[in-house]
């Protein structure tokens, strides 16, 4: 079996907080491991006669007019496809998503896709909530709860699902992690989405999902951070256990 490792153990790693992560608007804080950048989903799904939208068909247009003449078509198609994804995205609720990409032992590339929802629930005990999400998702497997920092509980599931031929190409197998994270409030659900076609390296991608599960907040959890990391710097230790994105 491939697996991806993490090298360099001995290498003090750094914390990187992304620009997202000082957002006043944002409504939930996790952290990615490196290897992971953000898709700007609302950017390309802008409201219609927006400025925003505007802009959008500007840099599409640039990028229509640098691509050969013979794929023209073809780029204006992925294009199209790219907003109707976006599009699709947001109306399932998905406020965030990012694409990573890391190397196998063998060497091989093993692509990802990471997105987080944000949904408004019923008041219901937390605890209840977990494993009510769970248990209603089709072709959930290997179904665990798991105790989050302050005692929070969360549900984690995988599957592995067979995409369908599409445009000549055969089908492929997907592996799909989810995370369902109550918040504190008890009216809103975290569903946090790992797919990858890397399926025999299932076991590190569940295990990378249950890691970004202990970081995930409801609340800002920066001052904290970034006290402890300043106290740590202090006293010579090493502040940042993990390379990571905020969102």
């Amino acid at each position: 079996m491939t697996e991806m490792t993490e090298k360099s153990a001995e290498v003090p790693k750094r914390l990187f907080i992304d620009d997202s992560a000082r957002d006043p608007s944002s409504k939930i804080w996790y952290a990615l491991p490196g290897g992971f950048f953000d898709v700007p989903v609302d950017a390309l799904d802008p409201e219609p006669g927006s400025e925003q939208e505007a802009h959008l068909d500007q840099a599409l247009a640039l990028v229509l007019d640098l691509a050969p003449g013979d794929r023209r078509d073809r780029y204006a198609g992925a294009l199209r496809d790219v907003r109707f994804m976006a599009g699709q995205m947001r109306s399932e609720g998905i406020i965030a998503c990012s694409l990573g990409m890391h190397y196998a032992d063998d060497g091989s590339s093993a692509p990802s896709v990471l997105t987080v929802a944000l949904r408004d629930i019923e008041w219901a005990p937390a605890k209840v909530t977990a494993v009510r999400a769970v248990s209603l998702r089709e072709s959930a497997e290997n179904v665990a709860l798991l105790t989050l920092p302050g005692s929070r509980p969360a549900a984690i599931s995988d599957t592995v699902i067979t995409m369908p031929d599409l445009d000549g190409a055969p089908g492929q197998e997907v592996y799909q992690c989810t995370l369902h994270i109550p918040a504190p409030s008890g009216t809103q659900l975290g569903v946090l989405t790992l797919s990858t076609t890397a399926v025999p390296s299932r076991a590190h991608y569940r295990a990378l999902m249950e890691d970004i599960a202990h970081t995930v907040s409801f609340h800002d959890p920066l001052p904290e951070i970034e006290r402890t990391t300043r106290d740590e710097s202090a006293t010579g230790r090493d502040g940042g256990a993990i390379a990571s994105d905020f969102g």
